[in-house]
């Protein structure tokens, strides 16, 4: 005869029932009541990423170049023949391809380290990197050499002024004439053939050098540094009074265009041209709220013939302008679509990321697609705001630290599908990072990046101990333990406000040889950090590919785990609460990822 099993009854029902939990994948909310939150939401979601399928721990960052010597504030990729990597310190910039110690600065003698970079490629296929930052007088790459020539018209030279600083010049030129440098620097350089090159280094008093010119001279190059280089044509933008007043740069429609600093003036120079005469478009005349521009991107529109290309400028009152067409000298080929109010932007020139053919405008009110930017009222358009569902948190970030910081940015991963919110180093070494792909949210904790880059599908940042790191590789940061910390959803378990008593957590998860992973529950909105140690992996070196014996050697923090807990807690609602310590090499990386799990309650007080 086959035993039955008892059937339930209420004395023998289970006392202790058991609740399935999932891994936080919807990320880090703060825009719903917290006794209301999805499923897959988290309550807080520190140096944990929201995947697809799972949440996953970042991994760590670790020191590229160093000795850069201060406040690294733009890191610059090149992408031609030969990839280079720049980095901008103090007053100087430095060639940072090889990584490890910086060598002599390429450029140095700068205002300032924060600059609006723009690759350009001509019809010859010449790649070219225009810097500008407001206060120097705009920078040129040529894939070999920062190749500036500050004089203008140098095949026969003329009499000119140049706007210089107090730093080493080299002034050189071919002919049978001379140059008289008064202004800033008193000096008189003297040629001695149509063959012969002769120079001429000093360094002036900060001001307006008047360099006149008497005579045949030739091939004329005044360059910063104390060594005459090979000669090149002017790099300067001309037709601006002072070109040093450009802040922001971009290509567009075969052209580079750029905003001149605590004005309404675009500049744009000739088709496929990087340095030359620039002309002004006015554009205060189509601006109702005031303010100056200070941001400049390009957006790309769907169209029933294909895609259309449109010019984006941002004021400092948040409205946005839009224009189409190539060419303002030609009114058939140059229009305005409209203007548009947000929120204030947030920081300078980094506030517009292009992000497939939208482009997204970091703002007081949050991150605005253009394309809602567009269709919706101010009031409303908080609401579609790839922020929304940190809206609270955001504008409560916002109060604390301000708008003006040139620490601001909005960057991309794209290789991790991560966009990522530089936050002012004032509030913190702190990023809001976004899955681009789900659009879910989690907090970068710990890394102190004052500005943001991708290179060869790497990730960089600078920081202000002159240090460019490498992010998103190995098992620590820069030495110390990557500290990563998930709180679910809260939960009530559909038993309203009576209480509960936790007493065992399941975790779901991949679990690295070099992670330690912690788990337990947190009770009645309150993040309790958990000390219970999941049951490890066997702590072996992982196996390698190509080597390893398959059914014998290990590969840890690959395969799912289920490992179990003590979690003791009372409370009318429960949370689940992973923290995940990696401390492992550099080379290498440690998973900490959770799936999911379930939690094992008692209804009512303990006695």
């Amino acid at each position: 005869m086959t035993r039955r099993p008892v059937p339930p009854n209420g004395r023998t029902g289970r006392v202790s029932p058991g609740k399935d939990w999932i891994a936080p994948i919807g990320g880090w909310r703060t825009d719903v009541e917290m006794a209301d939150m999805p499923a897959d939401a988290a309550f807080q979601l520190d140096n944990f990423f929201p995947e697809a399928n799972r949440v996953r721990a970042r991994y760590g960052f670790l020191a590229f170049a160093t000795g850069l010597g201060a406040d690294v504030q733009t890191v610059i990729p090149y992408s031609g023949v030969g990839n280079r990597l720049f980095a901008a310190a103090g007053d100087k910039i430095f060639d940072v391809t090889a990584g490890g110690a910086v060598g002599a600065p390429v450029v140095s003698g700068m205002a300032s380290a924060h600059w609006s970079v723009q690759q350009y490629t001509n019809p010859a296929g010449q790649e070219f990197l225009r810097l500008v930052n407001g206060l120097d007088t705009p920078l040129l790459f040529n894939g070999t050499a920062w190749t500036n020539n500050f004089l203008v018209g140098t095949a026969t030279l003329a009499t000119q002024n140049v706007a210089v600083r107090n730093t080493a010049y080299t002034l050189s030129f071919f002919g049978t004439g001379s140059v008289t440098l008064s202004g800033a620097f008193a000096g008189t350089l003297n040629g001695t053939g149509v063959a012969n090159r002769v120079s001429l280094t000093f360094t002036p008093a900060a001001g307006t050098l008047v360099v006149t010119v008497s005579g045949t001279v030739t091939n004329a190059q005044l360059e910063k540094g104390a060594v005459a280089t090979p000669y090149v044509p002017s790099t300067m933008i001309s037709g601006i009074p002072d070109a040093s007043l450009l802040i922001a740069v971009t290509a567009y429609r075969s052209r580079l265009w750029f905003i001149e600093k605590n004005s309404t003036n675009v500049w744009y120079l000739a088709t496929d041209a990087v340095s030359g005469a620039a002309t002004v478009l006015p554009v205060g005349g189509n601006m109702k709220y005031g303010g100056t521009l200070i941001a400049i991107n390009v957006w790309t529109i769907p169209v029933s013939t294909g895609l259309q290309q449109c010019l984006v400028l941002i004021s400092s009152e948040g409205e946005v302008i839009v224009f189409q067409g190539s060419d303002p000298s030609n009114a058939s080929n140059w229009g305005l679509i409209g203007t548009f109010k947000l929120g204030r932007p947030l920081g300078t020139d980094r506030c517009l990321l292009s992000v497939g053919a939208d482009l997204a405008i970091m703002t007081t009110d949050g991150i605005v697609p253009i394309t809602k930017a567009v269709q919706l009222d101010r009031g409303a358009t908080s609401l579609g705001a790839i922020t929304a569902k940190i809206g609270p948190t955001w504008r409560e970030t916002v109060a604390a630290t301000g708008t003006t910081s040139e620490e601001w940015q909005l960057s991309s991963f794209p290789a991790r599908q991560m966009a990522i919110v530089n936050l002012p180093s004032s509030f913190g070494p702190y990023q809001y990072v976004m899955n681009t792909e789900t659009g879910a949210w989690c907090r970068f904790v710990g890394m102190p990046a004052s500005c943001w880059t991708t290179w060869q599908d790497r990730l960089f940042f600078g920081a202000g101990d002159g240090t460019v790191y490498e992010a998103e590789v190995g098992a620590n940061d820069n030495g110390v333990a990557i500290d990563a910390l998930m709180v679910g959803a809260w939960s009530r378990y559909g038993d309203g406000l009576s209480t509960k008593l936790s007493k065992l957590i399941g975790v779901t998860a991949q679990i690295g040889v070099s992670t330690l992973m912690y788990a337990g529950i947190s009770v009645d909105y309150q993040t309790k950090i958990p000390t219970a140690l999941l049951s490890s992996v066997e702590n072996n070196t992982a196996a390698k590919w190509g080597t390893a014996v398959w059914g014998v050697s290990k590969f840890p923090g690959i395969s799912l785990v289920r490992k179990f807990a003590s979690a003791g807690g009372a409370g009318s609602a429960l949370a689940p609460t992973i923290r995940a310590l990696i401390s492992g090499a550099s080379g290498s990386v440690s998973e900490a990822a959770v799936v999911g799990g379930s939690v094992l309650y008692e209804k009512g007080t303990p006695i």
